[in-house]
């Protein structure tokens, strides 16, 4: 999968968000089921877009939270994503800028993407972020065909996709609130005569239109058939590599009933709508539906199209303040978004490069196993992502549990003093232990404090980066597991424990490091 089938996603949710807001009924001549559909038909383009986010918390319960947890909220109470550019061609590379806006501070990025790899720059990173897509090709089929093949089944789920969104969307009533008009507006800095589409609904009238809808699909089974016709013609006309993929599909022969197919089909599923339209006439008077479809959620959109229904502009309003928002235990009072964008160079010459893969880029391989502070690591200090990901959301602090009963068991002798087993509990510290080079000895390196250890079991003596010192208890055995002192460990490592006797017997020590 590549960049193109990402952004075919990306048209087909984009679709159903226009129309679950626009409706699709003729207004004054201008067909918004055509306009609707007519967004599937683009396949390069420029355009930039912003995103904005504000959360209104409720700060009477916010007060009562752990600080850090409220620090943390705090930085996230309005966010912006403003995308300043953004291009696709028509190979489905993808190439964007922008900017992530916190109150702690904006975070600069470039993402490209085309049928091999996937690229992210940020800002204060000390190297790009690379996906390999050529590993993930044959999961996903793409990898067994060449590039004529690739295309040419792309633009065959495009058109099924068409087809598809046109029954589901020509069935959408309208709003309560919808208008048309000419306009002039910029666009990409030029002004344009395009045509303007203002809507209005809040979650009440959706919930009204929802039944509305169903009705609409149901009356028209007709429609409902000739899609599944289509679908099926689409299935049966797949290359043979590609039905492979699924199994062969066997049952699609030359010989077999196709009309006879269809209508099993549409005798199956059209009384699902039936069923779903009684369960949700049943469902409106419940408590959930009223919370669900409450008039406190409120959307605006103001949609900008050309003479050739391509779409380009849009300023879209959500206010997210339900009835239950109201409710002293719930911790967010409203929620404001709010999206613009515009867009140029629609179906014209696009150029976008393909993604560089430098030597240094991180990819997936070198992140799985890599622990939390050394992912923080991969940024610079100074930089707005290494606060937050350091100092906001700790990600990098460690803990695990150890107990007395379970795993390899730490123990507390006679004197009181807690032995935790070396080796499994520097696992737990993302530490693996190496192999000794002297009998008697346990040596390892922690990178998160940057120190190598060396144990002479049975001993007091041990070397911290090279340099002797002496432990405050012996290194002891059992069986085949070596046990230092808690005290020792932990104090040498920037850790702290705490032991916990439980009422069944158990005893548990919790363990933290804060790097």
């Amino acid at each position: 999968m590549n960049g193109r089938s990402y952004k075919r996603i990306g048209a087909l949710l984009f679709v159903l968000l226009l129309a679950v807001v626009v409706g699709c009924q003729s207004i004054g001549g201008f067909n918004l089921n055509d306009m609707l559909i007519k967004q599937l038909d683009v396949k390069q383009q420029e355009q930039s877009q912003s995103f904005d986010w504000e959360i209104e918390f409720n700060d009477e319960l916010l007060s009562k939270e752990d600080p850090e947890i409220a620090a943390v909220l705090e930085n996230f109470k309005k966010v912006s994503l403003n995308i300043t550019h953004a291009k696709t061609d028509d190979e489905g590379k993808q190439w964007m800028t922008g900017v992530l806006h916190l109150s702690k501070g904006d975070i600069p990025f470039t993402f490209s993407a085309d049928s091999k790899a996937i690229r992210l720059d940020v800002d204060g990173a000390k190297r790009p972020f690379v996906l390999d897509l050529s590993e993930f090709g044959t999961t996903f089929g793409m990898g067994l065909f060449g590039e004529n093949s690739q295309q040419q089944l792309k633009e065959s789920v495009r058109q099924l996709v068409k087809n598809v969104a046109s029954y589901f969307v020509k069935g959408l009533p309208n709003p309560p609130v919808i208008a048309v008009e000419r306009v002039s507006t910029p666009v990409n800095g030029i002004s344009m005569n395009l045509t303007k589409v203002h809507a209005e609904i809040n979650g009440e009238q959706l919930g009204d239109l929802i039944p509305v809808y169903l009705d609409n699909l149901i009356k028209d089974k007709e429609g409902f058939r000739s899609l599944v016709s289509g679908i099926l013609q689409w299935v049966v006309e797949l290359p043979p590599e590609i039905k492979d993929l699924f199994g062969g599909i066997g049952q699609f022969e030359e010989d077999f009933d196709f009309e006879a197919t269809v209508d099993d089909v549409v005798n199956e599923l059209f009384p699902l709508l039936k069923k779903a339209q009684k369960e949700l006439t049943d469902s409106r008077d419940d408590e959930e539906w009223k919370e669900a479809f409450d008039k406190g959620i409120t959307a605006t959109a103001d949609l900008f199209v050309d003479d050739s229904l391509q779409l380009r502009k849009s300023l879209v309003d959500i206010q997210v303040a339900p009835a239950i928002f109201s409710d002293e235990e719930s911790p967010v009072r409203k929620i404001k978004i709010r999206s613009a964008s515009e867009m140029w160079n629609v179906n014209g010459k696009v150029d976008v490069p393909a993604v560089k893969v430098p030597i240094n880029a991180l990819t997936q391989k070198h992140l799985t196993d890599m622990e939390a502070f050394q992912f923080v690591r991969l940024f610079e200090e100074d930089s707005v992502i290494y606060g937050l990901l350091k100092n906001d959301f700790k990600i990098d602090d460690q803990s695990f549990e150890l107990s007395d009963e379970w795993g390899i068991p730490f123990f507390i002798d006679s004197d009181n003093v807690a032995y935790v087993p070396i080796r499994s509990t520097m696992e737990e510290f993302g530490v693996h232990l190496n192999v000794p080079e002297a009998k008697g000895q346990i040596r390892f390196y922690d990178q998160a404090t940057e120190q190598s250890f060396v144990f002479q079991l049975g001993s007091l003596k041990a070397t911290v980066n090279g340099q002797a010192i002496k432990l405050k208890h012996k290194i002891v055995t059992d069986g085949p597991f070596a046990y230092v002192s808690a005290d020792d460990l932990f104090g040498l490592l920037g850790a702290k424990y705490k032991i916990t006797h439980k009422e069944d017997g158990e005893s548990v020590m919790e363990v933290t490091r804060d790097l």
